[in-house]
């Protein structure tokens, strides 16, 4: 039984809403993205070699979302003040352009994520194989998709469908992809805090990395409920689906950008390194200054550091501010 959408909004009217929250969502981008770098700068963490990928990626997600704020920009003021038309949500050579930096922001959004994990797994490249291979399933899906609608129905206001179950495919994977990223990241992150002594450092350590996992799980559900929402509206083939693809296209530079903010901020961990001796004996050094790491290293006792799980466990968690006072030294715990 077919739904009736008679009486919801029409796609033209999707469009409109959806461009004028696209701008909204626009400007906390900026917001977000002028925070960081300042941050960034001011504390010379630009020089850092896991921050640079990350922030150049985030440059490409913003240079993403600004094209397709102006591509939307542009069809709405045309259509409505200059080369007036009867629909402003058919589709067209610069709305497909549009189409396309979605696709690619969402990739690249994923990217984000996957290195994010890849650090944690202390640079284990068969820890993301799964994740690269479901992103790059769901963009192929998606260019596919883009693709074949410029050759079927150039001037569709929604995809056709029979094209919806391969559309489906195309944003179910990436949404898949990010469950088991973030899956992945918070389970690492517990197992290790896990394994830190809650008498060094006051217990500083364990409560940092519950903090890591929150920013990550409040990272990773925006993406989740803005994905699924628009998922839903997509396979019912709903017009207010126009309304939710340009905040899903901001929020997919918007949720990368709350990780690295936070990590500017020193509210989650960097470059710390985790190893436990035969003898389950630990070295804590650090650096007495403003902006401090934890390096957790195997204890020189006569005896080589011991593997977790088969391996070394180093990891990239975030740098952190010690705001109060000086965190005494522990050597030889």
């Amino acid at each position: 039984m077919a739904i009736d959408l008679s009486h919801t909004v029409n796609a033209d009217q999707s469009t409109f809403l959806g461009f004028g929250l696209e701008g909204i969502f626009y400007g906390v981008h900026l917001l977000l993205l002028g925070t960081a770098l300042v941050l960034f700068v001011r504390r010379k963490s630009l020089k850092n070699s896991s921050v640079a990928p990350i922030l150049a990626a985030t440059l490409i997600l913003f240079c993403l979302c600004t094209l397709h704020f102006a591509l939307n920009f542009n069809n709405v003021y045309v259509s409505l003040m200059v080369h007036v038309r009867p629909h402003i949500a058919g589709e067209t050579p610069l709305l497909l352009a549009a189409d396309t930096s979605f696709l690619l922001a969402d990739f690249f959004g994923q990217l984000v994520l996957i290195y994010r994990c890849y650090l944690v797994w202390g640079r284990n490249v068969w820890a993301v194989i799964l994740p690269i291979l479901l992103a790059l399933g769901s963009v192929s899906c998606g260019m596919a998709v883009t693709g074949i609608v410029q050759q079927t129905s150039p001037t569709s206001n929604q995809v056709p469908v029979a094209l919806i179950p391969m559309g489906d495919a195309t944003f179910s994977l990436s949404i898949i992809c990010n469950f088991i990223t973030t899956g992945l990241i918070v389970g690492r992150l517990w197992i290790l805090s896990r394994g830190m002594d809650a008498a060094l450092i006051n217990g500083k350590a364990q409560s940092l990395a519950q903090k890591a996992i929150g920013i990550i799980i409040e990272s990773g559900l925006l993406f989740f409920l803005t994905q699924f929402v628009f998922i839903v509206l997509f396979a019912l083939a709903h017009p207010a689906q126009a309304i939710i693809e340009p905040i899903a296209c901001q929020v997919y530079a918007i949720s990368p950008l709350l990780i690295l903010v936070r990590v500017g901020m020193g509210m989650s961990y960097e470059q710390s390194t985790f190893e436990t001796t035969d003898h389950g004996r630990a070295t804590h050094s650090h650096t007495n200054t403003h902006s401090t790491s934890l390096h957790f290293s195997g204890a020189r006792m006569g005896g080589s550091a011991s593997k977790m799980d088969g391996s070394t466990a180093d990891y990239e968690m975030g740098a952190y501010e010690e705001q109060s006072k000086e965190i005494p030294s522990v050597v030889e715990v």
